[in-house]
């Protein structure tokens, strides 16, 4: 199983060895860096859960039923947050998954740290309740 991303709630960026994920919907962010980066980086290429600790395994020689595991802890976290949904079963796996070269690889359980700190902030800014008709033009509060 592979899992989805919605563009229009979720905004994410990998910078190096961290990722920064916003769920614009929210307000929380979260931010991971080495495994953590790796593992998010595989999953919106469209790797499963398998196939992430495979790859995962090769790069930081590690053992696969341990990695395999913390990546499953790791992404049942992301759903149950919902930064992640399970993709549509017709999904194409992905044909080659690829990881930027870090030169440190040593295995840690994946993890990402939540904070909820902006959201008094995101609700200030009206810029992002609009429809295609741009600002000024708030949406209708039944559309939030």
């Amino acid at each position: 199983m592979s899992y989805a991303i919605h563009a229009r709630r979720i905004s994410h960026e990998r910078l190096g060895d961290e990722v920064i994920i916003i769920n614009l919907v929210t307000g929380a962010y979260y931010a991971g860096s080495g495994t953590a980066a790796d593992v998010w980086t595989l999953l919106v290429q469209g790797a499963s859960i398998d196939q992430a600790a495979e790859k995962l395994a090769l790069e930081y020689s590690g053992n696969f039923p341990t990695i395999r595991d913390d990546v499953e802890v790791c992404v049942t976290a992301l759903l149950k947050a919902g930064i992640l949904d399970q993709a549509d079963a017709a999904a194409a796996p992905p044909s080659a998954l690829e990881l930027p070269i870090i030169a440190s690889r040593e295995w840690k359980p994946p993890a990402f740290d939540e904070y909820t700190d902006m959201w008094d902030l995101i609700q200030l800014d009206p810029i992002h309740d609009v429809d295609d008709t741009g600002w000024p033009h708030a949406l209708p509060k039944s559309k939030l």
